[in-house]
């Protein structure tokens, strides 16, 4: 009876070993199936605030780097576009230069209405030799006499049909300068081609040609000439007539646009 029940006891104890050696070589197994699916990777170490700082400099510094790259390009694209467009409008400029002309070759008289206009300002004043009117010149109008930037008339001294217009003294006035520097101008009122009237300023302009020897002259109306333009709609080719005449001895002019563009 005792030795059945070592014996017994022996076997539970077998048993449980074994049970036991089968858990373990179970979490053996399983232990390594987790190694090979999830490698180890050890634990980073903590960023110090200066390598915090030194990255995010990196960072702003190639993402501002690409965005002045794509500015850098637009620029130039801008400028080529810019570039080309100013080349396309000077040939198209010197087209029309080539194209305009300066008017029949016997210039017709002054219209009556702007004698009529001539009489009523001088009403009551001195009106001598019909005002001394002279035809100062007529020519075609080029882009560079309509551009608001350039706000002027120019005059060429080649192509003045009759330089008494001005007296000496004027001519002289016209060549000296004020205490900036600056050339004088004379204050003179012009008869539009809408008969409406304007104060302008009368200048005289020497430049150097090329060769930076010799110089070619211009007489020019600006001051509220770009307004003139406006209202009368002047258009490059048109062929205008400035006349001048003088009223109590005073200097005046009057612009005439003949009919059609020639």
């Amino acid at each position: 009876m005792l030795c059945k029940k070592m014996f017994n006891a022996l076997v539970e104890v077998a048993f449980q070993k074994s049970q036991e050696d089968l858990i373990k070589a179970e979490q053996q197994t399983q232990s390594k199936a987790n190694t090979s699916s999830f490698p180890f990777n050890p634990p980073r170490r903590p960023r110090t605030k200066r390598e915090e700082i030194i990255n995010k400099h990196v960072i702003e510094t190639a993402d501002d780097s690409k965005v002045e790259d794509e500015e850098e390009q637009e620029e130039d694209q801008e400028y080529s576009d810019k570039k080309a467009k100013k080349r396309k409008s000077s040939d198209n400029l010197k087209k029309k230069k080539e194209a305009i002309g300066n008017g029949p070759p016997t210039p017709p008289p002054l219209p009556e209405e702007f004698k009529k206009t001539i009489q009523e300002i001088g009403k009551g004043k001195n009106l001598s030799e019909e005002a001394e009117m002279k035809l100062v010149i007529q020519k075609g109008l080029f882009e560079t006499d309509l551009a608001p930037g350039n706000n002027r008339l120019s005059i060429p001294f080649t192509r003045v049909r009759d330089h008494g217009f001005l007296t000496e003294e004027e001519a002289r006035f016209l060549t000296t300068r004020d205490r900036n520097n600056k050339m004088k101008f004379k204050d003179v009122t012009i008869i539009e081609p809408s008969l409406r009237r304007e104060k302008v300023k009368l200048s005289r302009w020497d430049m150097k040609k090329g060769n930076g020897k010799n110089t070619w002259s211009n007489y020019v109306i600006n001051g509220k000439w770009r307004h003139i333009v406006e209202r009368n709609r002047l258009e490059p080719g048109d062929v205008v007539q400035l006349w001048s005449f003088r009223i109590d001895q005073e200097l005046h002019f009057a612009l005439v646009k003949l009919p059609g563009n020639n």
